[in-house]
């Protein structure tokens, strides 16, 4: 699959739309940890307790599968999951003929930042750099 690009446009808007299916990813996620750092030791072998240690794994199983459906989800829209536990998105995009990633968290109204893709997320610039750039070139036009 190829990269997708957006515009800056484009990708607020995408974040409109993938927001409640990245909130949900956040709640399982969240879910996941909680259910990996739960030991449940018995005190006596009982089918009770057996059981209820499948429908705990059971649930851990589902809660993954859904979590990681929901990320392939994303990932074919477009959509650059950099790390799962900060939940950093980036969307491809160009600025003066090169490739930049477009900077979303969740939370956030809208995107504030960007890079170049080989940069680190700490070299983050202000979208507002980009937004000028373009007023420019529409009043060069007029």
């Amino acid at each position: 699959m190829s990269k997708l690009y957006f515009s800056l446009q484009e990708a607020n808007e995408l974040i409109q739309r993938i927001s409640p299916r990245v909130q949900r990813i956040i709640q399982l996620r969240d879910e996941l940890n909680l259910l990996d750092n739960t030991k449940i030791e018995f005190d006596n072998e009982s089918i009770e307790n057996y059981l209820l240690e499948v429908e705990l794994n059971k649930s851990f199983h589902e809660k993954n599968l859904e979590m990681y459906s929901l990320l392939g989800e994303l990932i074919r829209e477009g959509c650059l999951i950099r790390d799962l536990e900060e939940l950093e998105i980036d969307f491809y995009s160009k600025y003066n003929e090169r490739d930049i990633t477009l900077c979303w968290k969740p939370g956030q109204e809208k995107i504030f930042y960007w890079h170049f893709p080989h940069e680190a997320h700490r070299k983050k610039r202000s979208i507002n750099e980009i937004e000028k750039k373009y007023l420019e070139k529409l009043n060069e036009l007029k």
